[in-house]
């Protein structure tokens, strides 16, 4: 078993890395698809995620060295279940009434490795069916597909990184792969019966994403930012920058107007502003609003030098803990938005059948 120690801990080691890397990707497309992001779908995907990294690294992992000395040649069996006279012809100590010989006579007859390839690829039909909501057909050509990329893989020695092929590569793993993956497949319904399922799952993201998170918001407004300052610098080698940026803005709020009160940031998250009492805002209350956020909050240094960063922190810490006030009251609201009269609101439909 210590063969298996070194490439499950590698992906341990690593999975922090690839999650974080995933993680703005994945947080703006539940905000673009759903609206919100559940915590149950969070830890789906990201167990998918380990999940992946522990078959890749369990196919290639550990890597030999450079000055290993080779001395058997490692290549390709293309002879389906070539193992079975080696099980069959196995001497092994076993006894059905003698518990401690079950484990060693599994190992030494050589039935382990097809059947720990069955089980590795059993959460892949798990996944696959319950999360994903994909048909047999398409689960089982999925488990053959993934199969076929790590046989490929050593047998190319992991395309020419490694000194030599370390790896037989088997069509038996192809064969017991799949069936894993399918066994997960027919198997999934005992094992997530008690879990909600893909609809249920989809009802609530979309239930969520209907009242407009302040983290959504804040990645509109960051996205916004970004825009506006990369703007402002470039168009400041050739006019003043500061007063690009505050026509830039202003050219923010126009555009809101014109878009039915959508930035490109807003767009981005899929949510617009709208008059607090219903229908459109008008002209002044997207200017309004974009002039206190991108300069109120974001420049007023360009106005009032070094005061002007404390009076943006100032501004902030107090639409900060209005944000607060209204998180305890259920009441997503700031105070930008109780002084233009307007609010936040979600662009996207809820659809009664929708794919994760």
């Amino acid at each position: 078993m210590q063969r298996y120690v070194e490439p499950l801990t590698f992906a341990l080691v690593m999975f922090p890395l690839a999650a974080a890397l995933f993680t703005l990707p994945y947080v703006l497309y539940s905000y673009r698809r759903y609206g919100s992001i559940l915590p149950m779908r969070v830890l789906c995907v990201y167990a998918f995620i380990f999940y992946l990294m522990c078959v890749y690294c369990l196919a290639i992992l550990p890597f030999p060295s450079a000055d290993t000395v080779v001395t058997q040649h490692v290549g390709l069996n293309l002879i389906p279940f070539s193992y079975v006279p080696e099980i069959l012809t196995a001497t092994v100590e076993f006894s059905i009434k003698d518990p401690s010989t079950w484990m060693s006579a599994f190992f030494a007859s050589g039935l382990y490795e097809p059947v720990l390839n069955i089980l590795m690829f059993l959460p892949l039909g798990v996944f696959l069916r319950y999360y994903f909501g994909w048909g047999r057909r398409r689960t089982v050509l999925t488990a053959l597909a993934l199969s076929l990329f790590l046989e490929v893989t050593q047998y190319t020695a992991t395309y020419g990184l490694a000194p030599f092929r370390y790896r037989l590569t088997d069509v038996n793993d192809l064969i017991h792969n799949t069936l894993g993956g399918l066994l997960g497949y027919a198997v999934t319904p005992f094992l997530t019966g008690f879990l909600p399922s893909r609809e249920r799952l989809n009802q609530l993201s979309y239930q969520r994403g209907r009242r407009v998170s302040y983290i959504r918001r804040l990645m509109a407004f960051l996205t916004d930012q970004a825009l506006v300052s990369g703007a402002a610098t470039m168009l400041g080698y050739f006019l003043p920058r500061n007063w690009c940026y505050v026509a830039l803005v202003i050219l923010l709020g126009v555009v809101a107007g014109q878009c039915g009160g959508a930035t490109p940031g807003k767009l981005l998250v899929r949510i617009r502003v709208a008059d607090a009492g219903g229908g459109s805002a008008r002209l002044w209350q997207h200017l309004a609003r974009c002039l206190m956020l991108h300069v109120g909050v974001a420049r007023l240094d360009i106005f009032f030098g070094g005061a002007g960063v404390l009076l943006s922190f100032l501004l902030l810490t107090a639409a900060f803990l209005g944000a607060v006030k209204g998180g305890i009251r259920n009441r997503p609201q700031t105070m930008f938005d109780r002084w233009t009269h307007t609010m936040v609101e979600s662009s996207i439909p809820c659809p009664q059948e929708d794919t994760p």
